[in-house]
């Protein structure tokens, strides 16, 4: 019986600190779970995610092989925000200077180019927009009348 209140003395000096170890590790486990870390884009179920500002403007003509006789590059004031939502679910929203427009993945395509990088292109009507994930450069091209404006972000030498 002795025996048996030694171990027991024992077991509790040994047992009830790792016990209590564990339940604070579990309540501070349990804490962090609990914190709102803030918004996530991959949590939240975005793909892409992005805001974008362009401060310079170009008018060009346009056929099926691209831009040419552009003219000059002028200041664009304001500037113009774009603002690109595609979620995992490849629904995109696209705010442009505040109109926001809905496109499903059968209306828009993703791509790359040699000229400016990858992108994402949305068609309406006669109408594409193409959004340069950089942020660098976005093309408005007006298909019927065979013209396309750049807008640019900066300007390169």
């Amino acid at each position: 019986m002795e025996q048996m209140r030694i171990s027991l003395k024992s077991f509790a000096k040994t047992a009830l600190p790792e016990a209590s170890f564990f339940a604070v590790l579990l309540a501070i486990l349990l804490s962090f779970t609990a914190c709102d870390l803030g918004p996530d884009p991959d949590a939240d179920g975005a793909r892409f995610s992005r805001r974008f500002h362009y401060y310079y403007v170009q008018d060009c003509r346009a056929d099926a092989f691209g831009a040419y006789d552009c003219g000059p590059i002028r200041v664009l004031s304001p500037a113009m925000t774009v603002g690109l939502r595609i979620d995992s679910d490849g629904l995109a929203t696209l705010n442009l200077d505040g109109d926001r427009y809905y496109y499903l993945e059968s209306e828009y395509t993703e791509g790359y180019d040699g000229v400016y990088g990858s992108y994402f292109n949305f068609f309406q009507d006669d109408d594409e927009l193409t959004v340069y994930k950089d942020g660098f450069t976005l093309a408005y091209w007006d298909n019927k009348n065979s013209l396309v404006t750049y807008y640019f972000y900066d300007i390169y030498d």
